[in-house]
């Protein structure tokens, strides 16, 4: 079944559901569907229903054919990825793929190696982009809740962390100390809330690795440096990677 993204989902008494503008366009020229034709309806906020199209003046409605409901199976997990941004499509893999795998919110982060001259378009431009893209992977994958891409930000932003972060530092592996891996770092019940650290296309700068060690070495328990093992990966690999532990780690420990 066809699913839409719409802004509510709890209309007054009898009303309908309006599509957006977006979402319609979609429905009724690409996938050619008309008056009462069924989809599938999402919030963005954990719930989805059934309902039947129905055209009026222009503009396209659903009647909801059932009430909402929300299933805890099909919402995102309390990770949150800080992306260092990079180029292109691999970015977008991110993004697309961290909403299959649960993730609640991206970060995408300016370090001093970031390749992608974001202002050149503006910020918001590419926020509003990888937010598209990651809606599209919610209604392919089936997942209720969005994951909320936020605004990009500097590498200083990372120096306050609120919550949890394992920094993912390639370096460590030649230490060849196993408790360091993401997998043995991991706490025996995993924290309400945590977040995964990636560096870009060549790592940190040295002026950035020195900030972050300060950070660790000061007893900063809301950073904690972790690693994949002893193979060199591209950077989207490793957040992928990571996500998964960290996900698996998850459902492991419920």
């Amino acid at each position: 079944m066809r699913r839409v993204l719409c802004a509510d989902l709890f209309p007054s008494r009898n009303a309908l559901v309006e599509i957006p503008e977006s979402e319609s366009k979609h429905l009724t020229s690409v996938l050619r569907l008309g008056p009462g034709d069924s989809i599938q309806l999402l919030d963005g906020h954990g719930h989805s229903a059934e309902g039947k199209l129905v055209f009026r003046d222009k503009r396209v409605f659903a009647e909801l054919t059932s009430t909402p409901t929300s299933d805890p199976r099909l919402l995102s997990l309390p990770i949150h990825l800080k992306m260092s941004i990079i180029k292109g499509e691999a970015m977008e893999w991110v993004v697309e793929k961290a909403v299959e795998l649960g993730v609640r919110s991206l970060t995408p982060v300016e370090t001093e190696f970031t390749v992608v001259k974001i202002h050149k378009k503006g910020a918001e431009a590419f926020q509003e982009r990888w937010q598209r893209i990651a809606d599209q992977a919610l209604k392919q994958c089936g997942r209720l809740d969005r994951m909320e891409v936020k605004p990009p930000v500097t590498f200083d932003a990372l120096t306050n962390p609120d919550l949890l972060t394992y920094w993912l530092d390639e370096t460590l592996a030649n230490e060849k100390n196993s408790e360091s891996h993401l997998a043995h770092a991991l706490p025996h019940s995993p924290p309400p809330e945590s977040a995964l650290l990636v560096g870009p296309e060549g790592g940190f700068s040295p002026s950035e690795r020195n900030r972050l060690l300060q950070l660790t070495v000061s007893g900063n328990k809301a950073i904690k440096r972790v690693h994949l093992g002893s193979l060199i990966l591209r950077a989207e690999t490793a957040a992928l990677f990571g996500i998964s532990v960290l996900v698996g780690d998850h459902y492991g420990k419920r």
